[in-house]
Formats: C-alpha cells, structure tokens, sequence
C-alpha cells in the first residue's frame, strides 16, 4: 500500500539522515531593469515570518550574508524607486552557500516576483515548480523546462493560451472547436483534454476556458512527465501558475483597447496584512467586451480571481484559491474540415488559407460560452529545516455551450458546405489531489534530496441526453473566396439542458524521486511513479456500459554532470504510462477502452547560465503507440508507433545593457510507423512542421530608462495534410511589433503599451490536424485560421 511505503521510505531516511549544523553564505547582486546595480539597497534576509537580519548593497550592487545556519530562507531587496521583490525560498545545506541575483521593476512596472519562482532581468527564470518535486532551480533539472512570466505577457497584452504560446518556441497547440479551445503540446505529440495540465501541480481540463491575467507564471515541462505527475500522455507537462499573496504590496489599475472595439478593465491588489504579517490577499478582476477583428461579431469575457493564505503557525501556510472566468464568443470564423471519401477519390484541400477577418465563415449568432470554475486548497508545513509537507485538492468545473459554424472543403476549387456543429461535450468536472515530502538528507558522505508524493484525479464527463455528440444542421454552400453570411437554422441554437455523466476517468499515482549527489560534479537523479487507472462509461440511462482497471509504474532516470557551477549536462531516459483510447461507435469494440499506452523516451541536453544569459539545447527521441480501426476486422486497435526525433534550443536574457531577448527553436522529424496503411508508413505526421522558431527582441531606447519597443518573428515551417503527406501547406512568417513607456505622473507610475499583432496580415493556417489518428489516409481532418492583423494599446497605473 502506498502509505506502507510511505513509512518505510521516510524510516529508512531518517535512519541514515545526519543533521547538519555547519553554516554557510548567502549572496548576490542587485541591479535595476538594465542591468545596471543597485547601490545601496536595503536586502532582508527572512526565515519564516520573521527576520534574521538585513544589510545594504555596496557600490558594486553586491550583498552578502554570513555564517547562515542550515535552514529555508527568503531573501527580499528594496530600493527607492523601485518595487520591492522577493526571491523563491532558498534552502540552505550544510556548508553549502546560495547564490541569488534580483532585478528590481521599476516602481509601477510589471515585473514582480513571487515566492513561488523569480522572473529576473531579461524574463529569466530561475526555478519552476515540478508537481512532487516541488520548486526546483531550471539549472539542475534534467529536463527541457521553459517559464513564461507575467511580465512577458503582460507586455505582449496576452489575453488566451493561444497568444501566448507564440512566445514558447518549443510548444505547439491543437485547436479543437476554435481559438479558446486549445490542447497544448511539446515535442509534436498530441494533447488532450487534460492528462498534461496543471495547476500549482493538480489536474486541470485545459479544454475549456483559461485567463491569461490570472496567471503569475507558466511552466512547461518537454517530453515525458509520467514519472513526477503520474499517468499523462508524452506531449509534456504544462503547469498554470495562478496568482497569489505577495510579500510586497501590489496595486495596479488597467485598461485596454483591442480588435475593433473591445474595451477591457483590470485591477490587481495584493499585499499582506495583519499582526506579524501572518495574513496575505490578493484579488485580481478583469471585464471586457466588444468587437473583435470580424465585423459583428462579439466577445466577452469576466474574470475574478481571489487568493488568500494565513501563517497561524511560524512553519505553516494555508493558502486557499477562488477563479470564476467566463469567455464568450460569436461570429468568429468556424473551422474548415478537408480530406476524401475514399481512397480512390480525390484529394480535397485548399493550401492558402483566406482573411479570417472577413464575414461569412463563421455564424454571427453562434459561437462559443465557455465558463470554468476553480477552487483550491493548499497546506504547507516545515517539519524542520530540511524537511517540508505540502497537502492540497483542487475542484473544477467546466461548462462549454459550443455551437460554431464548420466548413467542408468539397473540391478544390475551394467550395464549401457550412454547417452549425454542436453538441460537442457540454460538461467537464475534475477533482484533484496532491501531497508531497521533500526534504535533503545524507548517507556517509552523499546528499540526498527527496521528495515522495502521490497525486490524482477523477475527471467526469458530461453529455446531452437529447442531443447526440457533434450534431450538425447544414447551412448552405459557399466559397472560401466568397464567404456567405447564413442564418439562424429553423430550430435556432440547440442548448444544453438535460446531461448525464457519460464517463468517469480515475487516475492515481504513488512517486519516489532521489537526487542522489556524489561530489565532483556528478549526481544521478531517479524518479519513479506507480500509477492506477481505472475508468467508467454510461449510457443516457446512467447504466455502465464499459471501462478497465490497469496499473502499471513509470519510471524516470537522469545521470547529470556540472563541469562548473552554472552548467549542466544531462542525459535522461523514461518510460511513460497514460490512458489508453475508447474505440468510436463505428468499430465492432465501439466504447471499448484500450489498455494503458506506454511511451519511450531519451534526451541529452546542456544548460548554462551566464551573468545575464540563460541558454538551453536538447537532443531527444520520443516513441508513443497509437490506436487505429482496423479495415480488415473493423476492430479498434493499437497498430503502429509515433517516432518523433528533434533538437530543441532556448536563449533567454539580456544580450549587452539594453537589448533583451527571448527565443527558440525546434527542428523534429515526427514520423508514423507500421501504420495499417502502407501509404501512411514513414511518414510524417500531420500538421506537425519539420521546424518552427519565434524570437522576441526588446530593445530600451536611449531616450529615456523606460523606453522600450519589441520585435517578435515566428517562423513556422510547412506541414503534411493528410497521413500520406500528399501535399505541404506553405510555411510562413507572422511579426509583431510593440512599444511601452513608463513615467511618473503625481508620484503614481503610469505604463503606456501599444501592440501591433501579425504587422503583415500573413494569412495561414493555424493548425491542422486529423480528425481521428486513422493512419489510413481516408477521413476528415481540420483546418483553423490564424489570427490578422490586429492593433492592442493600454494603460496602467500603479501606486
């Protein structure tokens, strides 16, 4: 049983634990947006809620802090001018020092730190929290990790997933029912509804409705993720960081103007109050409505977010999380399903994609209403200075009321039959758990860091009792040249009213990992996770038609070596375990569930981090199964491998004293093998482009210390069509130019931001996708439109 192991493993630990008494240093510099330093600046070293001492940068922006007894810290600099902030809680060994750099934001600027991860100068992160593993520094995590920081998106004036994803090079995305409706990817595996995201470490659909501004970071885990979260599909671990207290205050004010006239209202306070500071809040709210880039359409969204913790004891926090946030959308454009009959028909598709912004390819009064609903416990408890317990459950409801125009290219020429699709599942609920041991020890002369976790989920679906799964009711003909504007059909909009739970999907994992470190630069890190997965499915009489019970453990070991301080090299290998697939209604097995998938992966990378640069860069090869329905017996099976082999690089920082930049790329080779259909063998995989790359430049103008104009260049490759790649979209390029400036205005800083989206009115597809994993090249796949060019400018206040 798992709390059996439980007990033996932390028994044995502390059996050969040795307590450390030896002390250490603390260090760093300090310096400003520009990388210039900081003389001068007050910094405080605390544990807990209370403070050990504080001390004054010197005239090279340098602190330092002495004879640190072994403990769990927090280090906070402030300057006048500045806002103050905060680093990620540093743990101190024995006779083993902390290095640890901050830039202070301008007082009124965007950039502010939580104690859960740092964003430094240059959107630079230094940690990211790893579900059980806890907080971890990037640097020694043998893995691809990326952070996306508020900061970034805040300048970017981010408002979905989708736009933000275009500053993660590495990441890919598959729409589904339009541009709200993403499944996030790495490494050219597919997403799901939501086997690979999480929130602070617990299960999320993704699927559904997702606010950008709630968020203080995003970080995204490459690759396999099976063996720290528990089952997941090998498309990597995306990890939504939602806001929370700060140990400085925060009191923001913005509005911006976007589209044709959407007009949208943010506030943002935080702080701490109360008798020793023992209590934090943080409310942030945004409201927004109007006119997107398609004339008449509308889109409307709400959000608020409420966070709050209490500290009744010096070594226990107890943080509690409420979101409410509801999307709306009508007349945006549908998506367009292509492919052919049969295997001897022709091939239908239409390469260049049209002006998403003109009327007619998508309904005015249909759309998307998306709602979701988060509430989030959390308990952290030191036991003592090297060891800490964190307990937490987060409940999820999703509502998604779609009914959007599709589009199906019938030749060509480009002509199109449109259709209202709807009945796409209208319900989503998901309870998650996560509790975790961390702690270091020592045996004899090696360290040890541990952590010992288990985390789950149970995710229902729902659906319509009256209304089958993705009814259509057609519209009428048009062409993709000449869009028509249809109406209503007779019987109107279908809703959603009477649904019954169709499925029930249970996932629990038990995980140990050990970063074993041996001196001399080498430590081998293993990971291993025990995974439960036991599904359900019902009929509209809430009777069990089906489901499985497996189990099965992941597994997950990393030999890294640090030829100096702040570089890396790793080389990892995994096995991964996930769910398997439910055959359609149309297999002789229809709702049949297949065993769980097991993937493979291996990876060697390299990082470094210099005084203003961080650089990563990774080789890997990555093999899942795949399901496929069977033309011989019509029987739903696994039948073939995904094989994707690629590099990836990430450069993120401050290239000279006013140049920032933050980019990548990938190169993969994602290739179908020992498909059912020959013509499908060795081939690549559809929508999944051979390159992709996006390169976000800042530069400060001389003209003032808060002058700043950027440049960001997503490049994207061609892609296959179809499973036999018969055909490649063109590749293409998309530019966004932006500028901010900030001032003091009355002692209040006031930052200006103005952002011009895809500068080029490129027109292409944004995604492309099967609509099943059929590898028989018969079928329908999709097509979505990429966003034109659009204009967002805002204003902020701060005080």
């Amino acid at each position: 049983m798992p709390v059996r192991l439980i007990a033996v493993y932390v028994f044995v630990f502390a059996l050969f634990a040795h307590p450390a008494f030896a002390q250490s240093t603390i260090n760093g510099t300090i310096s400003d947006p520009q990388s210039a330093v900081i003389l001068d600046a007050r910094v405080t070293l605390l544990a807990g809620q209370s403070e050990v001492r504080s001390t004054r940068t010197d005239a090279q922006g340098r602190y330092r802090f002495d004879a640190v007894p072994a403990g769990t810290y927090v280090v906070m600099a402030s300057a006048p001018g500045f806002q103050p902030a905060t680093v990620a809680e540093i743990s101190v060994t024995a006779g083993q020092g902390a290095t640890r750099d901050l830039s202070l934001a301008l007082a009124g600027a965007t950039d502010f730190v939580s104690v859960e991860g740092v964003a430094r100068a240059g959107y630079r992160a230094d940690a990211a929290s790893l579900g059980p593993l806890g907080s971890s520094p990037i640097l020694d995590t043998p893995y691809t990790v990326t952070v996306l920081p508020n900061e970034l998106m805040v300048n970017g004036q981010v408002k979905n997933f989708k736009e933000a994803s275009k500053y993660l090079p590495l990441v890919e995305f598959q729409e589904m029912q339009g541009s709200e409706i993403l499944r996030p990817a790495t490494r050219g595996m597919q997403g799901s509804n939501m086997q690979n995201a999480r929130m602070d470490g617990m299960g999320i659909v993704v699927t559904g409705a997702n606010s950008m501004e709630s968020l203080q970071q995003i970080e995204v885990l490459n690759g396999l993720g099976a063996a720290i979260y528990g089952p997941a599909n090998p498309s990597g671990m995306f990890n939504f960081v939602p806001k929370r207290p700060t140990e400085a205050p925060v009191r923001r004010l913005s509005a911006s103007y976007d589209g044709r006239s959407v007009a949208t209202g943010q506030v943002d306070f935080g702080g701490r109050a109360g008798p020793g500071r023992r209590l934090g809040y943080r409310v942030n709210a945004v409201g927004g409505d109007g006119e997107i880039f398609v004339r008449g359409s509308d889109l409307s969204r709400n959000m608020v977010s409420l966070a709050g913790d209490v500290r009744p004891f010096d070594r226990t926090v107890v943080e509690a999380l409420y979101s409410h946030y509801s999307l709306e959308q009508r007349g945006f454009p549908g998506w367009f399903t292509y492919g052919r009959a049969n295997r001897n028909a022709t091939f239908v598709f239409v390469p260049d994609a049209p002006d998403p912004a003109r009327e007619g390819y998508g309904q005015r009064e249909a759309g998307v209403d998306l709602e979701s609903r988060i509430a989030q416990v959390r308990v952290r408890h030191d036991l003592n200075r090297d060891w800490r317990l964190s307990v937490g459950a987060l409940d999820q409801l999703v509502e998604r009321d779609i009914s959007t125009q599709v589009n199906a290219l019938t030749d060509n020429a480009g002509n199109y039959t449109a259709s209202l699709a709807s009945g796409f599942a209208p319900r989503f609920r998901v309870f998650s758990n996560l509790s975790y041991l961390n702690g270091r020890m020592t045996t004899g002369r090696v360290s040890h860091d541990v952590a010992i976790g288990v985390t789950g989920y149970t995710f229902k679906t729902y659906s319509d009792v009256t209304n089958p799964p993705a009814a259509s009711v057609r519209l009428g003909t048009a062409n993709i040249a000449s869009p028509v504007v249809f109406g209503l059909p007779l019987a109107g909009i279908p809703t959603h009213t009477n649904l019954f739970r169709s499925s029930a999907v249970h996932q629990q994992g038990f995980s140990v990992a050990d970063n074993v470190r041996l001196g001399g630069g080498w430590s081998v890190r293993a990971a291993i996770s025990q995974d439960w997965i036991w599904t359900d499915n019902y009929n509209n009489q809430h009777v069990r038609t089906g489901g499985y019970d497996a189990d099965g453990v992941s597994p997950l070991v990393s030999v890294m070596y640090k030829p100096r301080p702040r570089m890396t090299v790793y080389v990892t290998a995994g096995s991964s375990l996930q769910q398997g697939d439910i055959a359609s209604g149309t297999a002789v097995n229809a709702g049949q569930a297949l065993e769980p998938y097991r993937s493979q992966q291996q990876e060697v990378g390299y990082k470094i981090s210099l005084a203003s640069l961080d650089l990563s860069a990774a080789w890997f090869r990555l093999r899942r199964p795949f399901a496929n329905l069977d033309p011989a017996d019509n029987v739903f099976k696994i039948s073939g491998d995904q094989v994707n082999n690629g590099v990836e690089a990430m450069v993120t920082g401050r290239v000279g004293t006013r140049l920032v930049t933050y980019g990548g790329f990938t190169v993969l080779d994602p290739v179908l093998t020992d498909t059912l259909a020959p013509e499908a063998n060795n081939k690549q995989f559809v929508g999944i482009p051979a390159w992709k790359s996006n390169l976000l430049t800042e530069y400060r103008v001389a003209a003032g210390p808060a002058t700043f104009v950027s440049l960001n260049w997503q490049l994207v490759g061609e892609r296959p069509i179809d499973d036999a790649n018969t055909a490649f979209t063109p590749s293409y390029h998309v530019v966004d130019i932006g500028a901010r400036y900030a001032r003091a205005l009355k002692n209040v800083m006031t930052t200006w931001r103005v952002t011009v989206n895809n500068v080029g009115n490129t027109h292409y597809w944004s995604t492309l996708g099967p609509g099943n994993i059929t590898g028989t090249n018969v079928g329908s796949y999709t097509a979505h439109l990429g966003q034109p060019r659009t204009v967002a400018a805002s204003m902020e206040v701060a005080f």
